[in-house]
């Protein structure tokens, strides 16, 4: 996600650009539209405003400059070395996968799945909504080794640990018998 300096900082100079567009394109046609060329003078007052204009026309051209670097979102990207070969998976996939492995198991209503490589180790934290009268430490631990399984089975990627936290038993309700 963008950082709301970053977009600020396109925002006003994108609007500069377009004043500035428009005061050249008023020049071209011979009308100075913003009446700037009379401050323009070649005695004191003016080499102060022309120094003014160009350390701010400066310092928005570096701020856009740095923006548009740092607007690049970077794919975050698993490796995991296989006699087969080298595996590059997106994290998204990863997380997209363990998602609907989780989902199958019963008794979980809703699920979100965030994959985290660390050192090379590939580990999950699970957030559910489970439905009630189960057993919530068995859901957890098949939901551990389901993921488990399942990424290692579709992958090849060996899963280091998987944390699950159970954040509301939905309340289904219940049949009612006439």
């Amino acid at each position: 996600m963008m950082k709301i300096s970053y977009r600020l900082v396109i925002i006003i100079g994108s609007l500069v650009m377009l004043i500035l567009s428009v005061f050249f394109f008023g020049l071209l046609i011979g009308e100075d539209l913003f009446r700037v060329l009379g401050m323009l003078t070649p005695a004191e007052d003016g080499k102060v405003f022309k120094l003014l204009g160009f350390l701010f026309f400066f310092i928005f051209f570096i701020l856009l400059w740095m923006a548009g670097l740092h607007t690049k979102k970077e794919l975050k990207t698993i490796i995991h070395e296989t006699e087969l070969g080298e595996i590059r998976i997106s994290s998204s996939a990863v997380e997209a996968l363990a998602l609907r492995a989780v989902k199958k198991i019963r008794g979980v209503k809703e699920a979100e799945v965030r994959a985290i490589t660390e050192n090379e180790r590939l580990s999950f934290q699970a957030e559910i909504v489970s439905s009630p009268d189960l057993n919530v430490p068995q859901l957890i631990y098949e939901i551990r080794e389901e993921l488990r399984e399942y990424i290692h089975e579709t992958l090849g990627i060996p899963v280091n640990s998987v944390e699950v936290t159970v954040t509301k038993i939905s309340s289904e309700p219940r049949a009612r018998v006439e």
